[in-house]
């Protein structure tokens, strides 16, 4: 059984030209985004190499840091990597606009620049950005997206490869949606790694059709956060050595050479938790939507989670009781949260959630590019609640 970082003990040694990129390379960068480093916000930047040889990485208590870290002293050890300088990184939390968003460029040997951004961190913030997708057009953190993405392109007339897991996949995909088209050109790879898909009035639009060509996406075969809303087809099955919810961690997927070990299909459990979850999308609508995010987040509240490792199996079934006594809430509503919820303690969702996301500081860090979201656009988002019937 092998995974990304035997990956680098295998291939490591073959230069980009030697062996061009290739999925397991845009895993690769999409896991270097989830490290905080010292110094990187500089537009000059560090090379792999320099941030291993001064110790730059920020420790971090998330249980996925280790093989985090060890990914990247693996790719800056590494001919094919090692050279490659990390630039423009900035991570920030913003409780007042629901926002978690951390992004980082990459000057690649081979003569692009990869635009990596980082998923959901174990922060209720992070979260409550992620379940607000299910019924706001846009979030604070895809406008961001967008942003980040122009001002990268605007300082270099590099070639872009743009990557992402789970919410950084679907900050990926947005962001090249919604850029100006002579950027979109100059994408030459759109990785999406288990990352949720797009509402209904993105993915129909014109921005995303022009690159909807370009979008690989890859999920394990219980992938449940890859199958969301509007998600990315066709789409690659990855074999997972874990189980359940845990095989959201990229660390568990298996490579065999330069690719992943494939799948025919996904599995049942898979399949019956995305019908469950496109069956409340398709009728519902947003304010019923809204309504069911809001009670969710404040029982959340109740059971005093500040952060989503907090929430085990014992709590969910808690919020499940509390659920049900809201006469506010439509029953409807209580049937879909009572399937989800015995879904998500079958899966074992709770504990495990620490390990999966893990956690970091929270503040903001590294603001190479002052202002993430122009005044104008923040406030739209957060007002903004168009309707929309994401499937």
């Amino acid at each position: 059984m092998a995974n990304m970082i035997d990956y680098l003990v295998w291939r490591g040694e073959l230069t980009l030209e030697a062996s061009p990129w290739n999925e397991v390379d845009g895993l690769l960068l999409a896991t270097l985004s989830y490290l905080n480093f010292h110094g990187i916000q500089h537009p000059k930047g560090w090379t792999l190499e320099e941030l291993k040889r001064l110790e730059a990485v920020i420790p971090s208590t998330s249980s996925s840091y280790p093989q985090r870290k060890q990914a990247f002293e693996g790719m800056a050890d590494s001919i094919r990597f090692g050279k490659s300088r990390v630039h423009h990184f900035i991570a920030m939390t913003d409780e007042t606009k629901t926002m978690q968003f951390s992004a980082m460029c990459v000057d690649l040997p081979d003569g692009t620049m990869g635009v990596a951004f980082r998923g959901t961190d174990n922060t209720m913030i992070g979260w409550r950005e992620d379940f607000n997708m299910a019924y706001q057009t846009r979030v604070p953190g895809q406008i961001a997206a967008e942003y980040y993405l122009t001002r990268a392109a605007q300082a270099t007339d590099r070639p872009l490869r743009v990557t992402g897991h789970s919410k950084g996949g679907n900050l990926a995909v947005y962001a090249a949606a919604s850029v100006a088209p002579e950027i979109q050109d100059r994408i030459v790879s759109l990785q999406v790694y288990d990352g949720p898909g797009m509402n209904r009035e993105i993915s129909s639009g014109e921005g995303y059709e022009r690159i909807r060509d370009k979008i690989r996406s890859y999920i394990p075969q219980t992938s449940i956060i890859g199958l969301l809303m509007d998600y990315y087809q066709p789409y690659t099955v990855v074999k997972s050595t874990a189980g359940g919810i845990s095989q959201h961690d990229p660390m568990t997927w298996q490579v065999y050479g330069k690719h992943f070990e494939e799948l025919p299909s996904i599995d049942r459990t898979a399949g019956l938790i995305c019908e469950t979850l496109h069956e409340w999308l398709q009728n519902s609508t947003p304010e019923q939507r809204g309504a069911f995010v809001d009670a969710m987040f404040q029982m959340a509240d109740g059971i005093n989670a500040t952060k989503m490792s907090d929430i085990t199996n014992e709590k969910l079934r808690s919020m499940w009781k509390m659920f049900g006594t809201r006469k506010e809430i439509d029953p409807e509503l209580r049937r879909v949260f009572g399937r989800l919820t015995a879904q998500a303690v079958t899966l074992g969702f709770g504990n495990v959630v620490e390990r999966v996301r893990g956690k970091r500081e929270e503040g903001v860090e590294g603001r190479a590019w002052e202002t993430m979201i122009p005044d104008e656009e923040d406030d739209a988002a957060e007002d903004e609640k168009k309707d929309e019937n994401p499937s």
